[in-house]
This record gives C-alpha cells, sequence and structure tokens, in this order.
C-alpha cells in the first residue's frame, strides 16, 4: 500500500493522503485496513480526474509536487495517467499497532463457522478447499500470493477472491505482501487438527495380535532351507 521510503512518514502522520488508480474504490470511508507495519482508518474517498488533483494535496501525499503524485499514482499501476484520468483520493490517518477490520469481524460459533466453510467446500467447483489454503497460509505467511497460488496450481486472482472470502469469516488478515491467519483462523485450525486425530489414528492402527499371525502364516509358506 505505502513505498518503502514512505511508511515512517505514514506513522508519523505527516502522510494522510494518497491518490489511486482503481477501477473501483478498494477501501471504504470509516473501515480501518492493515498495511503490514500498523493498520490505517481511511476517513474519506472521492472520485476525481488528475486535473483537479490540488495542490493542497501535495504535502499531505509525501510527494514533492502534483506531477510527482501523477508520477507515482502511474508507477504504481504502469499506466499513463492522463488530465482525464479518474482517481482515487483516500484520506486517512495512521492507528498504529490496532486491529484491522479484518481482524475484528464478529466471531461465529465453532458449529456456525465450520457449517459455513463446509458449505463454500460443497458449492465450490474445485471441490473442498478452504482447510488446504488456510494450511497454506498458515506455513507461509506473508509470502506473496502468486506464490502460495503456484503451490495450489491456481491462477492468482482466482486464489486472492478465495482468500477475501476466508478473511470476510475473520479467519485471516491480509498485509502488504502475503497474509496470515488470524487468531480466529489458528484456532480453527487446531480444532480441526485435534478433530481429526482418532480418525487418523484409526486408520493407521494396527491390532497387537495382527502382526505376529501374519508373521506366522508367512513362515509357513516361507520354502525351508536345506
Amino acid at each position: 500500500m505505502f513505498r518503502q521510503q514512505d511508511r515512517e512518514r505514514v506513522a508519523r502522520g505527516e502522510i494522510t493522503v494518497t491518490f489511486r488508480l482503481w477501477k473501483s474504490a478498494h477501501v471504504k470511508a470509516g473501515k480501518r485496513y492493515p498495511t503490514g507495519f500498523g493498520t490505517v482508518e481511511v476517513e474519506d474517498v472521492q472520485v476525481i480526474p488528475a486535473a483537479l488533483v490540488s495542490r493542497d494535496d501535495v504535502p499531505a501525499s509525501g510527494c514533492e509536487s502534483v506531477a510527482a503524485i501523477l508520477a507515482l499514482v502511474g508507477e504504481h499501476t504502469q499506466a499513463q495517467v492522463t488530465p482525464e484520468t479518474l482517481l482515487h483520493r483516500v484520506q486517512f490517518r495512521f492507528l498504529g499497532d490496532v486491529a484491522p477490520d479484518s481482524a475484528r469481524a464478529p466471531v461465529l460459533e465453532p458449529a456456525q463457522l465450520a457449517e459455513k466453510l463446509a458449505r463454500m467446500d460443497r458449492l465450490s467447483s474445485r471441490g473442498p478447499w478452504t482447510r488446504d489454503v488456510l494450511r497454506l497460509i498458515e506455513a507461509g505467511p506473508r509470502v506473496p500470493a502468486r506464490v502460495l497460488a503456484a503451490e495450489m496450481r491456481w491462477e492468482t486472482l482466482d486464489f486472492k477472491a478465495h482468500v477475501r472470502r476466508l478473511k470476510a469469516l475473520g479467519l485471516t488478515i491480509s498485509h502488504e505482501v502475503g497474509y496470515e491467519l488470524s487468531p480466529l483462523g489458528r484456532s480453527y485450525l487446531a480444532s480441526t487438527t485435534k478433530r481429526d486425530a482418532p480418525a487418523r489414528r484409526e486408520a493407521l492402527k494396527v491390532s497387537p495380535r495382527a502382526t505376529p499371525a501374519a508373521a506366522r502364516r508367512s513362515a509357513r509358506t516361507r520354502p525351508r532351507s536345506r
């Protein structure tokens, strides 16, 4: 969300406005979002043509001029910004180390959460996927989405769309790069591991009398040496 060299200035409250070239708004006023180095709260979102970017926004954006603002927008998207290009002007404030909205989602009862995830698995053309994605994120926190998607042999955008569904349930947290499990996500995976453990033990269990009996049968059928 922010360049490495701008992070300290965002944290100090020196940068409070950013401009983005989005087809539709990725953030909403009044919502909190993680940045990878703290949480910001969006105060206002407006759509304006690039020609109306104001000089008053220059200090708050952390740029040296209006031209520098437009250059930064183009740098984010590798697109040419013309005076008619519509930009999202996002005004925010830095909150520091507080929970983003994704981590503050209403906590479902375990049975309700399991039912929702089971329904997502059941209705997916990919078959069951929720636990696999959660385990992948658990094993690779803050790993780029394209890398995780490749592990699943999915397209990156498809993978991100599925993770957003888990995030809506409060199971994951998004960072500037990659994801991690929320406390609820970790708790859910731990509970499923415990629930599955008896079945795994049953599958692996060998009767204490079975092995000697099998050995005796094998011995009877083995040719005797002379």
